[in-house]
């Protein structure tokens, strides 16, 4: 069991690790960040390119305030 667990606590600190390294080379995922850190994610690259990659899903203008609520 104990070998379970370390191994279970070794994943995760190397996705700790690797995420880090995106966020700090990959400045489209900074970017994402900074747009969540200030509450408006909307803003983010990453949501621009989706939003670019998906046109033909969409949430009626509003939607995102309706659910904040």
């Amino acid at each position: 069991m104990e070998r379970g667990a370390q191994a279970l606590i070794k994943a995760l600190l190397a996705a700790l690790v690797f995420g880090g390294l995106v966020l700090a080379f990959h400045p489209d995922y900074r970017g994402a960040v900074r747009a969540a850190w200030r509450g408006a994610p909307d803003e983010s690259p990453v949501w621009a390119a989706n939003r670019l990659y998906y046109p033909m899903v969409g949430l009626p203008a509003g939607a995102r305030d309706a659910d904040a609520k």
